[in-house]
């Protein structure tokens, strides 16, 4: 996500070496960070000296070897915003693969858990498994963003009906006018004990989902 920064210093600059510095950290983090099955570690350790991976990890979710979701979210936005900067096809199959699986993945209700790999009922978890509004709200972006840059029409119609399934569900569960924030149930980080919560970057990526259906023409403000 924070990639863009570099690209638009890159920009402003002409210093090509910020430019450089984005794609190889993409190609690092799609190297290492993402599974055969095309969820992702949060986390990846290095070491110092080398740059031998030491260890991967999933520090805001589940497990080690569990997806959480908004990790899962920030890496289909990213992966397509490179795409669209760089028209690398690797990173336009990295972004198919990551949606791929987040979609596939949704619980019945349609609703984004905090973590796709987190029981239902776990005493870990005091029996509950919360959702997390932010994690839908970055997947449907990345998923518009997606089928903007996609190349396959089919494809793109199948992302664009992924993220207004997100929304449409998460405006059902999460969207309470008597909040400060536009949308609850967010869950910032289910291991420190902080859930159930506005969001501020949820909510502006509920803003900018809304802001591109309208760009697509598919909304009407």
């Amino acid at each position: 996500m924070n990639l863009e920064l570099l690209f638009v210093s890159e920009e402003l600059t002409g210093n090509k070496t910020l430019g450089d510095i984005a794609r190889i950290h993409a190609d690092t983090t799609m190297k290492n960070h993402i599974r055969e099955d095309g969820s992702t570690w949060h986390v990846v350790e290095y070491t110092t000296t080398t740059g031998n991976v030491v260890g991967k990890y999933t520090a805001q979710g589940y497990s080690d070897d569990s997806t959480w979701a908004r990790g899962q979210a920030w890496g289909i936005y990213g992966f397509a915003n490179m795409y669209n900067r760089t028209k690398n096809p690797d990173y336009l199959e990295t972004a198919r693969r990551l949606a791929s699986y987040f979609l596939n993945n949704l619980p019945k209700d349609g609703i984004v858990p905090w973590d796709f790999k987190a029981p239902l009922n776990d005493p870990k978890n005091f029996g509950v498994r919360p959702a997390d509004s932010s994690a839908a709200t970055v997947a449907a972006t990345g998923l518009l963003l997606l089928a903007d840059t996609e190349t396959d029409r089919s494809a793109a119609e199948s992302w664009i009906a992924g993220a207004v399934k997100l929304l449409d569900n998460i405006s059902k569960l999460a969207w309470k006018p008597s909040w400060e924030s536009l949308l609850s149930n967010g869950t910032v980080n289910w291991p420190a004990g902080n859930y159930l919560t506005g969001i501020v970057y949820g909510d502006f990526y509920y803003i900018k989902a809304g802001n591109d259906l309208i760009k697509l023409g598919l909304a009407e403000c």
